[in-house]
């Protein structure tokens, strides 16, 4: 497991946009690429996670889910 680098490439192939959880207050705000940056200072709801699918994840090899809670992975 790898630490994930906070880098524009990374952020391109970023899906976090895309999940179930990600809510109006992470768009209006322009987060994403938890897994490097951190959890979101929104509120957010569990309405299911796509971390496992994203290419990040498994270039970094990732093993948790729901990085926009939980902060960035070590």
């Amino acid at each position: 497991m790898a630490k994930v680098a906070d880098t524009e490439e990374n952020m391109k192939k970023c899906i976090c946009g895309g999940c179930p959880s990600y809510n109006d207050c992470m768009k209006e705000k322009m987060q994403g690429l938890f897994c490097a940056r951190g959890k979101t200072d929104c509120e957010t709801v569990r309405n299911g996670c796509i971390c496992g699918s994203c290419p990040i994840a498994s270039e970094n090899r990732l093993e948790k889910m729901y990085y926009c809670q939980i902060g960035a992975e070590a």
